[in-house]
């Protein structure tokens, strides 16, 4: 089943809890959900039925009620990492900063999983289209965070020229237990993937 991008976004009391690249993925999330009780409906901006092609470009929608949104997620295996709204401005600011190099970072998970810190870390290869982070600066990082009792729990970096969607040099070397979050073009939008078999799985960013 293919996956494009998990969003949260509320119209009314509707949440959207992921897109689909395809109608026929997002009915069978539907009917999947329908099994548990979750009443879902499918959205795609195909222009009333006119042009089907057209949601290619912007996804399909499994959307349901708010307060079974948590619910559907885990009921669709959908994984989630929950990141405090000044941890996202500050990887945000980072990127900007360093534009039009990627900028990199590590973030550090407390015991309930949630993200504790942000380390803005220097890309030594100061690169538009890749990023090495600094080895002293990630062991300083390390350090930090197991004196405090949390875990490295994964790294983030910009695309500064294009969507925040995994690079094939993205995929190689990334620890299977960390999330990788990916900041696009000019930090507008921010997702989050974990790379398992050398494939990529969005991960659901839970801003709080």
């Amino acid at each position: 089943m293919s996956r494009q991008s998990p969003v949260a976004r509320k119209s009314d009391d509707l949440v959207t809890v992921w897109v689909y690249s395809t109608r026929s993925d997002a009915d069978i999330a539907r009917a999947r959900l329908s099994a548990e009780g979750i009443d879902a409906l499918v959205m795609a901006d195909d222009e009333g039925g006119l042009n089907p092609g057209f949601f290619n470009r912007y996804g399909v929608r499994v959307v349901v009620r708010a307060d079974r949104a948590d619910t559907a997620r885990a009921a669709l295996g959908v994984a989630s990492l929950a990141v405090p709204a000044e941890a996202v401005e500050a990887m945000i600011q980072h990127a900007r900063f360093n534009a039009p190099e990627e900028a990199c970072g590590l973030f550090a998970v407390g015991d309930d999983g949630s993200v504790t810190m942000v380390y803005c870390l220097t890309n030594i290869d100061h690169s538009a289209a890749s990023y090495t982070i600094d080895p002293e600066e990630h062991f300083q990082a390390w350090s930090h965070a197991r004196r405090h009792g949390w875990e490295i729990g994964g790294v983030f970096h910009s695309h500064p020229a294009s969507p925040p969607v995994p690079s094939p040099s993205d995929l190689v070397g990334l620890d299977p237990d960390w999330v990788s979050i990916i900041l696009g073009v000019g930090a507008e939008e921010v997702r989050a993937f974990r790379v398992l078999g050398g494939i990529p799985t969005e991960v659901v960013l839970e801003r709080r």
